[in-house]
């Protein structure tokens, strides 16, 4: 794994750490960096010239993640697409301006956007870039939540989707701004991120082997309530 992924820090050099907010760091943090490079990629590029940002899988932290942080830019107007399971909680979050079903990409303003594709969902990638044409100034592929959805085939229209690697960025911006400031940004980002979720985030312990399996193909079945953050532990 690129070593963002795969390293290991001292608590009492961390400017993330907090004793108090283990459970929330274990549940949330490697995929908060992951949305603190695509809002700071995003705004390294002025947002492409575009003044709204469609985000899929908007209910998956990552998503959320990224919202949070760009609508803290105010001038973008940020929507999210999920399922109709999901509309009610994502809409509760408040850091979307609007939520729309994946069956109502249609309804989207046709005004210059941008799409991060955090869902993976080839059959609304389509969907979006059909639908905005020539509005969608840049289009981002961030994860693969339904990597399982069927996907039509044929040509897209507009830009290209483009895969997000956050360690080339990082690398960048390490590079830029010097390793402290970044982990200052960073940590200051997460920490504002923490107030946001602390205040709907439900944590619920997952004891021994029984309960861990149950939880695994639980998510994989996308049958869990998005509010809640499951830690796990053997015994």
């Amino acid at each position: 794994l690129p070593s963002v992924y795969n390293r290991y820090v001292y608590t009492e050099f961390d400017s993330l750490y907090d004793p108090s907010s283990e459970g929330r760091m274990m549940l949330l943090r490697p995929l908060f960096v992951t949305s603190f490079v695509v809002d700071d990629f995003l705004g390294d590029h002025n947002l492409f010239g575009a003044n709204t940002a469609v985000v899929s899988s908007a209910s998956s932290k990552t998503a959320m993640g990224a919202a949070f942080l760009l609508k803290e830019r105010h001038h973008v107007n940020v929507i999210g697409l999920t399922s109709a399971a999901n509309v009610e909680f994502t809409e509760s979050l408040g850091c979307y301006d609007e939520v729309f079903t994946y069956g109502q990409v249609a309804e989207l303003a046709l005004t210059d956007s941008l799409y991060i594709d955090v869902a993976g969902r080839r059959d609304v990638t389509r969907a979006v870039h059909q639908h905005l044409g020539d509005a969608l100034a840049y289009s981002m592929i961030v994860g693969d939540t339904h990597w399982d959805a069927p996907d039509e085939g044929g040509e897209l229209t507009g830009p290209r989707p483009t895969m997000l690697f956050a360690p080339d960025h990082i690398t960048k911006r390490r590079r830029e701004w010097g390793r402290d400031v970044f982990e200052n940004n960073l940590g200051s980002a997460w920490h504002r991120f923490g107030e946001f979720v602390d205040s709907w985030l439900v944590q619920k312990d997952v004891v021994g082997p029984a309960e861990l399996d149950q939880t695994y193909h639980d998510l994989l079945e996308g049958s869990v309530d998005p509010a809640v953050g499951y830690v796990g532990r053997f015994t």
